[in-house]
């Protein structure tokens, strides 16, 4: 059941802008809430989901909105605690120190803070400090050391651009896919789990290197998904899954996104490139630019920390995950947001 709809257009852009500020994280998460809450096709559970809170605090957060506005929801009750004696000149250091992600440990931030400000700090008090500053603990995802920033940003300014100059024919509507394959294997993969402080987990291992692949393509406008799993990933198996993209939508044509593997033909007069789609190349180095690296990362989170008898039953525990995502379009959508990608396929 869909839910009525928050807010007024003149609130949905002041929390547009309060989300560009250098907000702490619980104010940023209300404000997210609010503009997921402004689309009447999300329902508290999925905002809820989403944001990894409960479903009961989206509903007082909406609730405070239709009582006292924007301000009620950014309000919070709840007492401040005793004082933290963070002055402005250690925060903006702080601040600095986070926003390049200098410090592995709290610990390592308090000797910088003590070498820097020439005293001593206790480790809790740094601690604190770290996460009034809305400092958090997450694992870095690697970059390649050729990845050139700039053309990224390059290519994400001019994505519309580059949409517009494709040779559509017009005599179809046109679907936007970003692509990608995924490799997954009998040999564990091993991530992090919850467990008993002072415990250390152990999983089993075992020497088996049998690996299957899954090529995959979301679309970010309808959240609609195409999946292929095969044995292997090469020029055949490419045109295969793009034979499979037509064939699912015959009544369109279709712009496919993707990297520039060996196996991912960059000029859409290629011979493997069927008729009816047109391919668009990531600039090198930058997975970080296509949503489905996020779902693949998601499904591995099912299958991590196990061992799988035979590729087979993997093959299909892996298939049973991706049909909660073609079943679910707006579990898909949520993986684009609202940024570059889905403002700029909704405008062709």
């Amino acid at each position: 059941m869909r839910r009525r709809r928050l807010g007024e257009p003149a609130d949905r852009q002041k929390v547009k802008v309060l989300l560009k500020e250098n907000n702490p994280g619980w104010k940023q998460t209300r404000l997210v809430a609010l503009k997921m809450g402004f689309n009447g096709e999300n329902s508290n559970a999925f905002i809820a989901e989403s944001l990894g809170v409960s479903e009961p605090s989206v509903k007082r957060w909406f609730a405070r909105f239709r009582e006292g506005g924007i301000e009620a929801v950014l309000e919070r009750k709840c007492s401040p605690g005793r004082p933290s004696n963070l002055n402005e000149e250690v925060e903006a250091y702080l601040m600095k120190g986070l926003e390049k992600a200098r410090w592995n440990t709290a610990g390592q931030a308090r000797d910088e803070l003590e070498k820097h400000f020439e005293q001593r700090f206790k480790y809790k008090t740094v601690w604190v400090w770290l996460k009034k500053c809305a400092g958090v603990l997450r694992v870095p995802r690697p970059v390649h050391e050729k990845r050139d920033s700039a053309k990224a940003e390059a290519f994400k300014r001019n994505f519309l651009g580059i949409l517009k100059q494709l040779p559509v024919t017009g005599k179809k509507p046109v679907k936007i896919w970003f692509a990608d394959e995924s490799r997954y294997g009998l040999l564990p993969n091993h991530r992090r789990v919850w467990t008993l402080k002072g415990l250390r987990p152990h999983k089993l291992w075992q020497s088996k290197y049998d690996w299957s692949y899954c090529y995959g393509a979301l679309d970010p406008v309808e959240g609609k998904t195409v999946f292929l799993q095969t044995p292997s990933v090469n020029m055949q198996w490419t045109k295969a899954f793009l034979e499979q993209i037509k064939a699912q939508y015959p009544e369109h044509e279709h712009i496919v996104v993707w990297d520039g593997a060996g196996f991912h033909p960059k000029d859409s007069s290629h011979e493997m490139i069927p008729e009816g789609i047109q391919i668009v190349t990531l600039p090198p180095y930058s997975p970080e630019l296509n949503p489905i690296e996020k779902l693949w990362d998601l499904i591995q989170d099912h299958t991590a920390n196990k061992l799988w008898p035979t590729i087979q039953r993997l093959d299909k525990v892996v298939g049973l995950h991706l049909q909660d995502w073609w079943e679910q379009p707006l579990k898909v959508i949520s993986l684009f947001g609202n940024g570059w990608i889905r403002a700029s396929a909704n405008a062709t």
